[in-house]
C-alpha cells in the first residue's frame, strides 16, 4: 500500500510523533513518501519530495519555473490536471486560481498513491479535491493548532475537507470532539491513536519519586504563548518567595523567548530559570534522569508526547487542564492536573508533591510508567496505525 504523507516540512526533531508514525508504517510494510512544502538537505529514512519552490520577490524567476512546472504536469498527468482545475473552478476558484492550485500540487499530483493523509488538518487547504483526482482515498490528523487555534481566525476553513474525507485520526477523544463542533460529520470513520512512547530510550530513573535540594523542575516545547510559561516563571517565584530551593529548565525555542527572558528578569529568577534551547533525545532523557518533576503549565494541548517521556522517565508530572493532558495524565494516580492560569494553585501543588511521603511519590511515578508501557507503546501504536490504513 502506497501512503503519501503530506506534511509543512519534513519531521524536526521535538516532532517525535510524526517520525514514530513513519517508522512504524514503514516496519508494517507500508510505502510511504512525505511530501512537503520545503527543502532540505538532511537524510531521511523514507522517501522525501518537497513542494516546487514560490519566488516571492523573484517575479521573473517564478513566472519561468511556474510555466514551465505547469506545462510539465499537464504532460505528464494530463488528465489528473485537467480534472483537479476543473473541480477547483467548480468550487468557486478563478481559472488562475486553479492554475495556481495545480501548481503548489504539482509534486504530488504525478505520483500513484493509495492514501494522501495529511498530518495536520491545515495541509489539506487547497488539496481537499487532490486524492479523488488520483483515485485515493483522503485521510487526516488532527493536532492542536488545527482545531483549537487555526479555525478562531478563519471561521468555516474545513467545511471543504469535510465532505472529501475517508477516515479521521486524533491524537485525543477532546480533539475529535471539538472537530465534531466545527462541522466534521459523525458518520466518518474516526480512530483516536495517541502519541507513543520508546520505552526503551526513556528508561526509568533509577530515583523515581525523589526530590533533590535545589528541587528541579523540567518544562520541553516550543516557546509559544499557548505553552503558557510566564503562569510556570509566576508560580517558580511564589515558590522562591516561600522559602523553596528551585531550579526551573525549559527546553525549547520559539518565538515568546524575548519574552519569557523578561519576565525572568522582572521576577529577579535569573539564577532559578534556565533556557537551555533545543536538545536532542539523548539529552533530554539526560535531563529528565536529572529532574524532579515535569510541569506542562499549556493553554491549550491535543495530547502532549513530553509529558508521556516524562512519566516514562519516572518525573512527577503536574499539568493543566488544558484539552488532551486530561487523557495524557490520571489525576491523583499518575500525576496532577492543575487549573491552567492559577500559578498560585501549581505552586501550591508543588509544595504538596514534596511533602509526599517519597513512597507515594514514588508508587505514582511507578504507576505512570506502567501505564505509558501497557497504553503508548510504539508497538501499539503501529499495530493501530497499520488497522487504520488497512480499512
Amino acid at each position: 500500500m502506497r501512503i503519501g504523507m503530506v506534511l509543512p516540512e519534513a519531521p524536526q526533531y521535538s516532532e517525535t510523533f510524526f517520525n514514530y508514525k513513519i517508522k512504524c508504517l514503514k516496519e508494517s510494510g507500508y510505502d510511504v513518501t512525505v511530501f512537503s512544502g520545503k527543502r532540505s538537505k538532511n537524510k531521511y529514512f523514507y522517501k522525501h519530495i518537497a513542494a516546487y519552490p514560490v519566488y516571492k520577490n523573484k517575479k521573473f524567476r517564478q513566472s519561468i519555473l511556474f510555466i514551465s512546472v505547469i506545462i510539465k504536469t499537464f504532460v505528464t498527468s494530463p488528465y489528473r490536471s485537467v480534472k483537479l482545475a476543473g473541480k477547483e473552478i467548480k468550487d468557486g476558484s478563478s481559472f488562475i486560481g486553479a492554475v495556481k492550485i495545480l501548481y503548489m500540487n504539482a509534486h504530488i499530483i504525478t505520483h500513484n498513491l493509495d492514501w494522501i493523509h495529511f498530518g495536520y488538518a491545515t495541509m489539506s487547504l487547497n488539496r481537499e479535491n487532490l486524492a479523488e483526482v488520483m483515485n485515493a482515498k483522503t485521510g487526516v490528523s488532527f493536532r492542536g493548532y488545527d482545531i483549537n487555534i487555526y479555525p478562531l481566525k478563519n471561521p468555516g476553513c474545513y467545511k471543504k475537507l469535510w465532505g472529501k474525507l475517508d477516515k479521521v485520526h486524533s491524537i485525543s477523544d477532546y480533539l475529535y470532539s471539538k472537530a465534531l463542533k466545527l462541522g466534521l460529520p459523525g458518520e466518518i470513520p474516526y480512530r483516536k491513536i495517541s502519541p507513543a512512547v520508546d520505552t526503551a530510550l526513556f528508561k526509568f530513573k533509577s530515583d523515581p519519586g525523589s526530590i533533590k535540594s535545589p528541587l528541579r523542575i523540567l518544562t520541553i516545547g516550543r516557546l509559544s504563548w499557548i505553552k503558557n510559561l510566564e503562569t510556570a516563571i509566576s508560580a517558580i517565584k511564589i515558590l522562591k518567595e516561600g522559602g523553596t530551593d528551585v531550579v526551573y529548565t525549559i527546553v525549547g525555542f520559539g518565538s515568546e523567548y524575548e519574552r519569557l527572558k523578561f519576565a525572568v528578569y522582572q521576577s529577579g529568577l535569573e539564577e532559578n530559570v534556565i533556557f537551555s534551547g533545543k536538545k536532542d533525545h539523548k539529552e533530554i532523557t539526560k535531563i529528565m534522569n536529572e529532574s524532579d518533576i515535569y510541569l506542562q503549565p499549556s493553554y491549550q494541548e491535543g495530547f502532549c508526547v513530553s509529558v508521556l517521556e516524562a512519566q516514562a522517565s519516572g518525573l512527577l508530572c503536574i499539568v493543566s487542564d488544558a484539552g488532551g493532558l486530561k487523557e495524557n495524565i490520571i489525576d491523583g494516580e499518575t500525576g496532577w492536573i492543575m487549573p491552567k492560569r492559577d500559578p498560585e494553585a501549581i505552586a501550591e501543588k508543588i509544595r504538596e508533591v514534596m511533602n509526599l511521603p517519597e513512597e507515594k511519590r514514588k508508587e505514582t511515578a511507578k504507576r505512570a510508567r506502567i501505564r505509558v508501557e501497557k497504553e503508548f507503546s510504539l508497538e501499539d501504536q503501529k499495530k493501530k496505525f497499520s488497522e487504520f490504513f488497512k480499512d
